[in-house]
């Protein structure tokens, strides 16, 4: 926030908010936002890829080795986990818009298999927001 503030010459003293600033610079949506829709995107391109490219080997590797010290490390799906839930990505199994729940990652490996349904599905993140 700190540049933007600085290209629009707004000083921390004044302070104005943040959704503000962005509003002045045209930004539509956070930073974070972004990366979470290119770490969607992302997914999607990866388990599209045939199995005996590089890439994909090394998205589905695992290392066996014994673990250090301190807590796992976060692997890549669990982090697109998290970007499921937190923006409330809809499940696309059941038609009746009372029966959707968020949609878990094995329904969003067989939705992205359809690259217009999962760019339909990662130009609507996150759900129920304005971009």
């Amino acid at each position: 926030m700190r540049a933007l503030r600085s290209m629009i010459g707004v000083k921390l003293s004044e302070r104005m908010r943040n959704s503000e600033i962005r509003k002045r610079c045209g930004l539509k949506e956070e930073v974070v936002t972004k990366i979470e829709k290119g770490m969607l995107r992302w997914f999607g391109h990866v388990e599209r890829m045939n199995a005996e490219q590089l890439t994909k080997k090394v998205y589905k590797a695992s290392v066996n080795e014994s673990a250090g010290r301190g807590r796992p490390r976060r692997t890549f799906q669990d982090q697109i986990i998290d970007v499921l839930k937190k923006g409330q990505v809809k499940s696309t199994l059941n038609r009746r818009a009372c029966m959707k729940g968020i949609m878990k990652v094995d329904e969003a490996k067989q939705v992205c298999k359809d690259r217009s349904k999962w760019k339909e599905v990662v130009s609507a993140y996150p759900y129920g927001k304005e971009a």
